[in-house]
């Protein structure tokens, strides 16, 4: 075989060995706390992983660069460099977009950004969290602050660090956030199960936590309802896009959602729109939505509840 029947081959080939590889910012995270991990013996390890780390980013990319021009398939439109910088081992590196490494047909590598409304707050150089036995809750927006008829004090912050991506499983069993103080009081809520939300004290304020796949974590189990128990609570539900569903309709397809969704992958995900889920009790929760899947603890695929919306929509 030649050289150009070589690199012929290499395309698919390349395709059948980094098949559902995604290099996306779960990976990151888990690459970058193994890295702090290994490096806590000595200063030496840190060093040495810094490089790899880069270096095996970098393949990503050339891997997905090369099948292409391999495959005869070149854009239409110039591409967009992608820059690499050094990553340091427990350096966390912070982007407005979400990186996606496309390694299927065509073997792209895009930049993504979420899209539509969201009502997750945002952090500085992560994302504001508080963990409860191991889980990661993300703090919505609203409200800003919860009566507290709603509350019952169910533990407090142990530890309070400014990467939560990169705490240990014991850090995260005690109870761990990077907005909430130490010893800041956790609460569970009236008629909401803690699987799916908590809340917490944030300065001088009660705020709401909803569970959330992050840096590698994410569900304990393969049904959804474990992590999104708001069945027989609903009074609407809201689709970016698409409308507003009230009343017993909501609760129905809600109930869809959570009986038929299947787990597609325990990482989350870049999402194009948002499902907001308004309780009797008035809190709302919120869930991102790309193509048939919703994304929170966990990316769902569910074609069953987009029919049954736009079934209640009619």
């Amino acid at each position: 075989m030649n050289t150009q029947n070589k690199l012929n081959h290499l395309a698919p080939v390349a395709d059948e060995m980094l098949a559902g590889l995604q290099a996306d910012e779960a990976m990151r995270l888990r690459i970058v706390r193994a890295a702090r991990e290994k490096a806590q013996p000595g200063k030496k390890n840190k060093k040495r992983f810094a490089p790899a780390a880069a270096f095996a980013l970098a393949a990503l990319v050339c891997v997905g660069v090369a099948t292409t021009q391999l495959n005869g398939r070149m854009p239409s439109a110039p591409a967009q460099p992608v820059t690499i910088g050094e990553i340091a081992a427990g350096d966390p590196v912070i982007s407005g977009a979400l990186t996606v490494a496309d390694l299927g047909d065509g073997a792209s590598v895009r930049m993504a950004r979420s899209g539509g409304e969201s009502i997750f707050a945002e952090g500085g150089a992560e994302i504001p969290v508080v963990t409860v036995n191991g889980n990661v809750y993300r703090m919505l927006n609203s409200p800003q602050d919860i009566g507290s008829g709603l509350l019952k004090k169910m533990g407090s912050v142990c530890v309070t660090t400014d990467q939560p991506s990169l705490a240990s499983d014991a850090e995260l069993s005690m109870g761990l956030s990077n907005v909430a103080k130490e010893n800041a009081a956790i609460y569970s809520i009236d008629g909401i199960a803690p699987s799916t939300a908590v809340a917490a004290e944030v300065d001088g304020s009660v705020r709401l936590f909803q569970r959330v796949s992050y840096a590698g974590r994410g569900p304990t189990s393969s049904a959804f309802a474990d992590t999104f128990a708001v069945k027989g609570q609903v009074k609407l539900v809201s689709l970016d896009g698409r409308g507003t569903v009230t009343g017993s309709a909501a609760e129905e397809v809600v109930r869809v959602l959570c009986d038929k969704a299947t787990l597609k992958s325990a990482d989350g995900g870049s999402a194009r729109q948002y499902l907001t889920v308004t309780l009797d009790n008035g809190l709302k929760l919120h869930l991102g939505v790309s193509g048939d899947t919703v994304i929170g603890c966990g990316a769902w695929s569910c074609p069953e509840f987009f029919e049954a919306f736009e079934k209640a929509m009619q």
